[in-house]
């Protein structure tokens, strides 16, 4: 599957660099139909970039499967050096068996125009 959008990918390691990005230690690796084996189809360290996917990437530990959602692949050329640089970000995933934030209240939802206000629930 490669890195992209809708992969999934196992945590490895994970460093907190700032409040906008953390770098975390992915692979993605994917099922060889004829040996039965997984091979890895990706290896290295993306930049989880922006300040929700950053703290919610610095949480992360080692061992954690994640879903990548929207992902970028840059490259930068030093002339002095003579070296190309290529750089992966991610801007949104899902952690493996967390379940959507509207999903995770069980508590049913009032219709918009459903009358009286319930102010059962309000802090004051």
């Amino acid at each position: 599957m490669g890195f992209r959008t809708g992969s999934y990918a196992k945590v490895w390691a994970v460093e907190p660099k700032s409040d906008t990005n953390t770098t975390v230690r992915i692979s993605i690796s994917r099922k060889n139909k004829q040996t039965g084996e997984y091979e890895q189809d990706f290896s290295g360290f993306v930049g989880f970039v922006g300040t929700a996917a950053a703290k919610k990437a610095a949480c992360l530990k080692e061992g954690d499967r994640i879903k990548l959602g929207d992902v970028d692949v840059t490259t930068s050329y030093n002339g002095e050096k003579k070296i190309t640089y290529t750089n992966f970000k991610c801007f949104s995933f899902e952690v493996e068996g967390d379940a959507p934030a509207a999903a995770a209240t069980n508590d049913p939802q009032p219709a918009v125009d459903s009358g009286e206000v319930d102010d059962s629930r309000l802090p004051f």
